[in-house]
Parts: C-alpha cells; structure tokens; sequence
C-alpha cells in the first residue's frame, strides 16, 4: 500500500525552520529536534524526507533560492544594465537584510567542507550563475560597454569579495551610506558601466 502523499506545506515549514536555525547558528544548531520543534511537526515527519541534516538544510536552500528568485528566471536574457539594476536591487536588500547577512556569514564559515550543503551552494546554485554572468560580461565587452582587457573571471571575484568583506566583517554600512549608491560604486569601481549619478551619494536623511 502506498504511503501518504507528502505534505507541500509541511515540506515549507521544516525548510523554513530548517534554514533560520542554520543562519542563527550554523550546521550543528540544525538538529532534528529544533527543525521539527520549530516547525510544529515530528521528527517523523522530518526522517521520512531527509536522512542528514546536511540534506535537509540543502533542501531548504533550493527552495529558499526558488521563493526569492521566482519571476526571474529570465536574467539571462536581459540587457547587461538590466541585470545591472537587477544585481543593485538584490544586493542592496541583502547588506540591510539580518537574515540575509547571518546566511552568507554561516555558508562562508563551512567553507569546502560543507557536503551536501557546500555541493548545493557552490556547485548546483553559485557556478552556473557565475558562468551565465560571465557570457554576459564578454558580450557586453564585445559591445563596447565593458573594457575588453578586464578578466571576468577576476571581476566576479572582485565584487563578491567587496560585497562579503562589508557583509561578514562589519555586518552593515556606515550610518550617512546609501546601500543603493555604495553597490553600484562597488561595480562601478570593478569597471561595470553604471551612470555617475547612481553611486558616490549618501544617504538620505528623514
């Protein structure tokens, strides 16, 4: 006889619980116990989807990745000052998002002894971005919008070093700096195409 179908929203809330115990804590504060607490549902529940913690916090990675990106899988196609502003948005919230900071700060810390969570990130999420970003990168340096000697490679590097460097190692910006102006004077700097009035501003008082 066939078991119950799961449950998709049961899969979300262990998922969710899942990846707030990560980011408050790291891999050794995702047990079982505390998903299942934290979730309103059993341990029985969480053994018959995962069979490692590694697994399940994986899981709920894609699915973290699917919620935040959805609508957008279309980037690609994009002109290069689309995915620009695309890539300004993104990072702004992120450098203002306790979450989103707390997240980056633990998927750093495992470094490449991750496992199943180090393969999800990097491999199955971070290299196939970082490749499309790429293509795009020497289109636009075909185009004349990017200098042609520059590395993408390099300037990848160079920015997700800036952005993590600000994010892990002083957690927020200083208080008269407009998130907004300081990423795309980040990309600007890196040798992006962006418009002088979108980066050098601070930020505005109310």
């Amino acid at each position: 006889m066939a078991g119950r179908p799961r449950s998709a929203d049961v899969d979300r809330r262990l998922e969710r619980s899942a990846l707030m115990l990560f980011a408050e804590g790291g891999r050794a504060a995702v047990s079982f116990d505390q998903v299942a607490r934290r979730a309103g549902a059993s341990r029985t529940a969480i053994y018959r989807r995962w069979d490692t913690r590694e697994e399940l916090i994986a899981s709920a990675l894609r699915a973290f990745r699917a919620e935040s990106e959805a609508g957008l899988e279309d980037w690609t196609d994009r002109p290069l000052d689309a995915i620009l502003d695309l890539f300004v948005d993104r990072a702004t919230a992120a450098l203002e998002d306790e979450f989103a900071r707390d997240l980056l700060r633990q998927l750093v810390a495992l470094g490449p002894d991750g496992g199943a969570i180090t393969q999800t990130y990097l491999v199955e999420m971070f290299a196939p971005r970082r490749e499309a970003f790429s293509a795009k990168i020497r289109e636009a340096q075909d185009g004349g919008q990017i200098d042609p000697t520059l590395d993408p490679e390099l300037m990848q590097d160079l920015l997700a070093g800036a952005l993590i460097h600000r994010l892990l190692l002083w957690g927020d910006l200083a208080t008269d700096t407009d998130p907004r102006s300081h990423v795309n004077a980040v990309l600007s700097a890196i040798g992006f195409p962006r418009p002088p009035s979108q980066h050098g501003q601070p930020r505005n008082s109310t």
